[in-house]
């Protein structure tokens, strides 16, 4: 069965993540999530999973953080919390390029093991600090028995370097 951009978009609303659909068909489903204004499509808690385990993925495949932002603020449940102070390790080529994730931790630590780990792979990993209202939290949960919180990065305020790491 071949799959089409509705039919990928139709199994991401149910929050099943399609490894083999390539960047441009993953693209065109959130195009058409994009527009769409029917919010009770999104299972909401199934794709914040998704999103909290494969986010990055489709992030580097999509490779569109407006349409991505879109998406995520109809298909998410919402946070009803208070701002934070939140950490990210991040890979410097997307710090340098002012392209920061949208999954964020409570927990230094973990946030220093993705800088200094899996996102220093490529050109080296930063550990960033930032204060999170509640406006900019899209959603918050559990991944790998961490606290996860999926935001938007145009909101947070106060972003700080506290650490720099070599490639890997």
């Amino acid at each position: 069965m071949k799959i089409t951009p509705q039919s990928l978009a139709r199994q991401f609303c149910h929050g099943a993540y399609v490894n083999a659909a390539d960047a441009g068909l993953w693209r065109e489903a959130f195009a058409y999530l994009a527009d769409i204004n029917d919010a009770a499509i999104f299972q909401k808690e199934k794709i914040q999973s998704l999103w909290m385990a494969y986010g990055g993925d489709l992030r580097a495949r999509i490779k569109d953080d407006a349409s991505i932002l879109r998406v995520l603020r109809k298909a998410l449940p919402a946070y009803d919390g208070q701002g934070l102070t939140l950490y990210r390790g991040e890979s410097w080529f997307l710090f340098d390029q002012i392209k920061i994730g949208f999954c964020w931790t409570t927990s230094e630590a973990v946030a220093t093991s993705y800088a200094k780990g899996l996102n220093a792979v490529e050109s080296g990993g930063v550990l960033l600090k930032c204060h999170a209202p509640p406006a900019a939290i899209l959603a918050a949960g559990q991944h790998a028995q961490e606290n996860v919180f999926i935001c938007d990065p145009g909101q947070l305020l106060r972003l700080t370097t506290l650490a720099l790491f070599p490639k890997l």
